[in-house]
């Protein structure tokens, strides 16, 4: 499982980077700057190729990638080159990795709509097509009946038995129901740990009150549904996790800027790949989902107007575009993207730290 997981990681990883960079590529290319080199990871160098005047590279870091054009670092009066182009074009430039990657994160979650997969906000009850609905333990209550046998948090109900009577549940009211009609009773519960794939039987004795499995119950499940409805879903997920994600990212750097820590919820390379092994456990639809979420991220991440990051360079050619001039020179303006790299490095250096004393 060890080599499919650095397989698959490998894999996600090399999506994202190229549909990013090839967005850059094309975009380039498209305004007439000529691409002197088109390359995967970050140096040391392990492979490259030279066609048509671009060197293509694959790099020993896979932590990102980079598409270097002619007159970027330094001004060049050639009339293909980047400096010599107008700000409305640097611009579509800037911006056009994040674009592929908002198109990719479309994308995979219409393929995961069409295979089956579960959604990632919107409500299972209203989105039609043919559903698999699974009924999961969300929230374990203190002390409850639940927590006291060990039941995991994120655990989907298989099936109950009780008496010799097998009962798979569709909603969550039956769930409530047939809780509440064996208070104080003893019930066997089969269950699936969704961040692990681990299936587990546990003994209960239900409580005698109004909640006597001490638990929350969410009804999810996959979605499986046509072509059409599949890409109307996915415009629909896409529009809201991306709302989601740039309130949490806000909330992210507030915290970094103003208390100097680092939110919980985010995770570098290592928490990835540990999430990436979970997702692999589950399914291909998992690994699509995972895929999907990531790609938005990056998008998001990278449209922020910090140097070295795409929304960074668009800010300066904003400003430029504002003022009828260049604000600062083009070698002041790679040195702040220079401070701006080596800043986000740090970044993922201590996320990496977190992550490895969180998941180790």
């Amino acid at each position: 499982m060890l080599i499919t997981t650095i397989i698959v990681f490998i894999l996600i990883l090399g999506l994202l980077i190229f549909t990013h960079e090839v967005g850059h590529f094309w975009v380039a290319r498209l305004v007439g700057i000529k691409v002197e080199e088109f390359a995967f990871g970050f140096p040391p160098r392990l492979w490259s190729r030279v066609k048509n005047g671009t060197r293509y590279a694959i790099n020993l870091l896979p932590l990102g990638g980079y598409v270097k054009l002619l007159g970027e670092e330094r001004e060049s009066k050639n009339p293909a080159s980047y400096s010599q182009k107008k700000p409305g074009q640097r611009l579509l430039v800037a911006v056009a990795g994040v674009f592929m990657n908002l198109v990719l994160t479309w994308i995979l979650l219409a393929m995961g709509f069409l295979v089956g997969m579960t959604p990632l906000v919107s409500d299972i009850e209203n989105m039609g097509g043919t559903q698999e609905k699974i009924m999961v333990i969300s929230v374990l209550e203190a002390g409850g009946a639940a927590e006291r046998q060990g039941v995991k948090p994120l655990s989907q109900i298989v099936r109950a038995k009780f008496l010799g009577q097998t009962l798979i549940f569709q909603s969550v009211g039956e769930v409530t129901d047939f809780t509440r009609s064996h208070k104080g009773q003893a019930i066997e519960l089969e269950l699936k740990n969704l961040s692990t794939g681990e299936v587990y039987i546990k003994n209960i004795e239900l409580d005698d009150d109004d909640t006597p499995l001490g638990a929350g119950i969410t009804a999810t499940g996959k979605v499986k549904m046509g072509f059409l409805d599949a890409v109307k879903w996915a415009s629909i997920e896409l529009y809201k996790v991306l709302v989601a994600l740039v309130v949490f990212i806000g909330s992210f750097f507030k915290m970094l800027f103003t208390e100097g820590k680092v939110a919980g919820e985010g995770v570098g390379p290592v928490g990835l790949f540990v999430i990436t092994s979970q997702a692999v456990k589950l399914g291909f639809a998992f690994v699509l989902q995972l895929t999907a979420l990531i790609s938005i991220n990056l998008a998001i991440i990278n449209i922020l107007p910090f140097p070295a990051l795409d929304g960074g360079r668009a800010l300066f050619i904003l400003l430029e575009a504002g003022l009828g001039r260049k604000i600062v020179k083009e070698q002041v303006e790679n040195i702040i993207h220079s401070i701006g790299f080596i800043l986000l490095l740090a970044l993922i250096v201590l996320i990496t730290y977190r992550d490895i004393v969180r998941f180790f």
